[in-house]
């Protein structure tokens, strides 16, 4: 068998897609030149532009031409911003079994591509691009049918999709989040604010800072996200002057909620250096005047000892005093009754003295009547009786 005959034999029509696969000798395939538009079933979807279709039993992949949705997940590597809505949208709009008509082409990188209309005769590359899910690359068809231009101008006019500022992963999305932040900074210092609080704001304004720093640097670097490529040049230009905007406001509120933090720093330190001074001078006063109470209570306690001490002392004295006048008055009692007894007896002796005297003279007499023979011994007597009696007194 020629060679001719062994290509003749390795054709293998797919029908899906119009391609003719020539396998020679079990070599790799090589792509025929495709035949016209054909009818197919879609059989499976795979991502937001990609999907299986079914013609005469085969099954043959396809993307949609001029289009492009954002990757699904890879391994190490997340889904793109709306990859799931965007999957989510194919399949509402083209559920497996719908019959489609496809038109064929290559794209840049030489992958079966199509145009595919939907039994109501809406393209789908059109309605995903419209649903803003999807973005408009020229130049898999030559020209880019005309649906898929008037579909990229009503996805940006009406904010859909990735042109929309009310997804947070998109660009708009992100910019409004960043004019948003930057909005709730302080425009001046709170009055009256504390370390803590001016803190805190300046904090607030250096991350806003730092998010308008690195979002204005994406769009100097042109960022190649298709987040990034779907979008409009004047709507990148407008987005661009917001975010330069925002860099501008949150540095320079930055800077005023910093200063404000350090004036304020200050003049705590010197409000509590202050405060200290003025506790160590109220402490130093309060010692002065405990250490005069401590002294006035001590020369209290002082007087009132001596006081009770000179008391103490007066009534030791008039006691004393008492005693010795009662024991002079004692020593006086005594003294006049010893006198008094001394009196009484001396009396007592000088009336003994008289009796005897008495006694003499009447036996004088009778000696002198009697006889006068008897005169001496009565002077004798006399004499002695005189001498007795001048002994008892002297007694």
């Amino acid at each position: 068998m020629n060679k001719v005959a062994k290509v003749a034999i390795g054709i293998s029509v797919l029908a899906g897609i119009g391609v003719a696969v020539v396998a020679i000798n079990g070599d790799s395939p090589i792509a025929l030149p495709q035949p016209p538009p054909a009818q197919a079933q879609v059989a499976a979807l795979v991502d937001g532009d990609t999907f299986d279709v079914r013609y005469n039993d085969q099954i043959t992949r396809v993307r949609l031409g001029d289009v492009d949705t954002p990757a699904p997940p890879r391994p190490g590597q997340p889904a793109g911003c709306l990859a799931t809505e965007a999957s989510a949208q194919l399949s509402s709009m083209i559920p497996i079994g719908t019959s489609l008509t496809l038109t064929y082409d290559k794209d840049r990188f030489g992958r079966t591509v199509a145009q595919a209309v939907m039994p109501d005769g809406r393209l789908v590359n059109a309605e995903m691009v419209r649903s803003g899910l999807a973005q408009e690359i020229p130049g898999d068809s030559d020209p880019t049918p005309p649906a898929i231009d008037a579909a990229a101008r009503d996805a940006l006019t009406n904010k859909r999709g990735m042109h929309s500022a009310d997804i947070a992963c998109t660009v708009p999305g992100q910019v409004k989040a960043l004019v948003a932040q930057v909005a709730k900074i302080p425009a001046a210092p709170p009055p009256g604010a504390d370390v803590p609080t001016l803190a805190t704001e300046a904090n607030s304004a250096t991350d806003a800072r730092m998010a308008a720093d690195e979002l204005d640097s994406d769009f100097l670097q042109n960022r190649q996200e298709l987040t990034w490529l779907v979008l409009d040049p004047d709507e990148r230009t407008q987005l661009e002057t917001q975010v330069k905007t925002a860099l501008d406001q949150a540095t320079a509120d930055e800077s005023a909620l910093r200063a404000a933090t350090n004036v304020t720093v200050n003049q705590d330190a010197t409000q509590a250096a202050t405060q200290r001074e003025a506790a160590r001078i109220a402490k130093a006063l309060a010692d002065i005047r405990k250490a005069e109470a401590d002294r006035a209570a001590e020369a209290a306690r002082r007087l009132a000892a001596a006081r009770k001490a000179a008391a103490e002392a007066a009534a030791a004295a008039q006691e004393q005093a008492d005693q010795q006048r009662k024991d002079r008055a004692d020593q006086a009692e005594k003294t006049q009754s010893e006198k008094d007894k001394q009196q009484q007896d001396k009396n007592s002796s000088g009336s003994d003295s008289q009796d005897s005297s008495s006694s003499k003279s009447d036996s004088g007499s009778k000696s002198d009547s009697g006889s006068k023979s008897d005169s001496g011994s009565s002077k004798s007597d006399s004499s002695s009786g005189s001498g007795s009696g001048r002994r008892r007194s002297q007694d």
